[in-house]
């Protein structure tokens, strides 16, 4: 699998039940998640080979750290925009199914700081259900480098409401 858009979650995204908010909380709450994927697929909806049109699925478990707490599930899928799966735009979309809820996330990144530069990118959170039905707000999502295939990202998510 070469390096296509894997912004899990951004994928990218991710919380659940010990980091729930509760249901009235209006104070602000930053949630820091690291996100695993257990299914990756890359379909060349373009022309042939990298390029606009192409889609990244994926989905994968969410924890409180690297070996740590599983927290719920994430999945999504990212579209090229412009470019190739190193250089050029692409927008990403997730969904993080946590008890209590969903959150879900949404961005347009630069490839290259994604997958040629391993840059923190931003992200914002579009809504949630149940226990983060008002959450809105921003993030950051950095894949970890040197993992196979890209199937670790490490999420920071401030949410609001």
């Amino acid at each position: 699998m070469n390096k296509y858009v894997k912004l899990s979650g951004l994928a990218i995204l991710a919380i659940c039940g010990g980091l729930a908010l509760a249901p009235t909380a209006t104070a602000d709450t930053t949630l820091t998640l690291f996100e695993h994927d257990t299914v990756q697929h890359q379909a060349d909806l373009g022309k042939p080979g990298p390029g606009p049109g192409d889609q990244f699925i994926f989905a994968g478990d969410v924890f409180d750290r690297p070996g740590g707490m599983f927290l719920g599930t994430t999945g999504g899928s990212c579209t090229t925009l412009t470019g190739t799966d190193t250089a050029g735009r692409t927008t990403c979309n997730g969904t993080f199914n946590l008890g209590g809820g969903q959150i879900v996330v949404q961005g347009v990144v630069d490839t290259a700081a994604v997958f040629v530069r391993n840059e923190v990118v931003p992200l914002s959170i579009i809504g949630g259900t149940g226990i983060y039905q008002n959450a809105r707000g921003d993030g950051t999502v950095q894949l970890v480098a040197g993992v196979p295939n890209l199937s670790d990202a490490n999420f920071v998510l401030n949410l609001t409401g």
